[in-house]
């Protein structure tokens, strides 16, 4: 996950990094540390994430869509990781 692709995800679904560290359940530093290209996430994170981006590329036009996929990020990541891996 590129510090770009992560920037992508959050201005489709207009996340701050606040928003996604409460989704992905980790310190807001840390989001901010991904942003700048510094520890990149890994794991279960970088996967959940690499979906999340391949989401954002094809809801991106789709304001309804956009807005279910917030949600669900608001909700938290396993409700997320559900999402993703029922609408591949």
């Amino acid at each position: 996950m590129t510090p770009e692709q992560l920037r992508f995800v959050c201005e489709v679904f207009n996340l701050s990094a606040k928003d996604l560290a409460k989704a992905m359940n980790v310190a807001p530093n840390t989001v901010h540390r991904w942003e700048k290209g510094d520890n990149p996430p890994t794991g279960l994170q970088e996967e959940v994430l690499r979906a999340l981006h391949n989401v954002a590329l094809k809801v991106k036009d789709d304001e309804r869509e956009r807005a279910i996929v917030g949600g669900l990020i608001a909700l938290g990541v396993g409700a997320l990781i559900f999402y993703l891996l029922t609408n591949k």
